[in-house]
């Protein structure tokens, strides 16, 4: 429960600060962001590490329904928030269509792997708690 609590504190810390600095300095935030993806070997080994700490807390904790509609809920807000930009999104999505998703296999992976033991967990009739 502690690291559950520690996790989600962090979580919620990191979103009200970066909320806070994109309304002061979104210029600021940029440069920021920018000297993080330089390094962005090491952000991909943070990045999975950490989805295997909270994974570890989610999956052991809650129901997979629950996680699917927890990352609907996710994705639906992060749809909204990026409508406003839709032009741009296009234009990135022709740019990462032309080079391949080869790159990005793991969170393919990942999401599929996520979407198929939904529906197993559905049409198998072991859903109740």
């Amino acid at each position: 429960m502690v690291g559950k609590k520690i996790l989600a504190g962090i979580f919620a810390a990191l979103i009200l600060v970066k909320l806070l600095v994109i309304l002061i300095s979104p210029g600021k935030w940029l440069d920021l962001v920018g000297a993080f993806l330089v390094h962005d070997a090491v952000i991909w080994w943070v990045y999975l590490a950490l989805i295997v700490i909270t994974g570890y807390y989610i999956f052991s904790r809650l129901d997979l329904l629950d996680i699917a509609l927890a990352m609907f809920f996710t994705s639906l807000l992060i749809g909204v928030s990026l409508l406003p930009y839709s032009a741009a999104w296009l234009k990135l999505g022709g740019e990462i269509a032309a080079t391949g998703l080869g790159q990005a296999w793991l969170p393919m992976l990942i999401w599929g792997s996520l979407a198929v033991a939904v529906l197993i967990k559905i049409f198998s009739g072991k859903n109740k708690r």
